[in-house]
């Protein structure tokens, strides 16, 4: 596996797809339809767009730390990228404005001893409805195999978010541990949910 970066990136480049194979093509296609593209690289400008998405009730919901830790500010986001991050954003064409980012980097989880690269995703409000998770979900894991020689990706998410457990099990990621207990919530509190952790078999990054 290659070197992820580790710093904020100079600029955001438009993601080649050109060499990434499988379906790829076929996504970027759908996203340009719809008047998107995916830029790879995250700019600090954008790091700040990406705090104010993080702070809809959807994602406030489900990935809390992204507005209280990840994304808090330059340093916090500085800070998170030093663990090695392959970044995406999902831009409007025609203004480049944030609708939605994801990730991909070198983890490791008990739950998924084969796992090597953790995988996530957030489309904001402005592009809900359209069909463009299971697209840019795919672009995102495409890139990062083909570009930091990546395999045996992995990620989590709760039982509750049906929306999302159902993109990726359409990517082809498949339940491999599941655990009864609490998610945080946005405003504190807690609520009864089971955590899942899915693992994308090999062979589906060459479909």
């Amino acid at each position: 596996m290659k070197a992820f970066p580790t710093v904020f990136a100079a600029d955001a480049q438009p993601l080649s797809v050109a060499e990434l194979g499988g379906h790829a093509a076929e996504a970027a296609q759908h996203l340009t339809t719809q008047g998107y593209e995916v830029r790879l690289g995250l700019t600090p400008a954008y790091a700040e767009q990406i705090l104010t998405m993080a702070q809809e009730p959807n994602i406030r919901d489900y990935c809390p730390k992204d507005s209280s830790e990840r994304f808090a500010g330059r340093e916090a986001t500085e800070h998170w990228l030093s663990k090695g991050r392959a970044f995406f954003l999902l831009v409007k064409r025609e203004d480049q404005s944030l609708v939605g980012y994801g990730w991909a980097g070198p983890a490791a989880n008990a739950h998924v001893p084969a796992g090597e690269v953790t995988f996530a995703l957030r489309i904001g409000e402005a592009g809900h409805g359209q069909g463009l998770a299971a697209p840019f979900s795919w672009l995102i894991v495409a890139a990062t195999a083909k570009l930091y020689e990546a395999q045996k990706f992995w990620l989590e998410t709760w039982t509750s978010n049906g929306a999302a457990v159902h993109i990726y099990h359409k990517l082809g990621f498949e339940t491999v541990a599941e655990a009864p207990g609490h998610r945080p919530t946005a405003g504190g509190g807690q609520v009864a949910d089971t955590r899942l952790y899915m693992q994308l078999p090999d062979a589906s990054l060459s479909t």
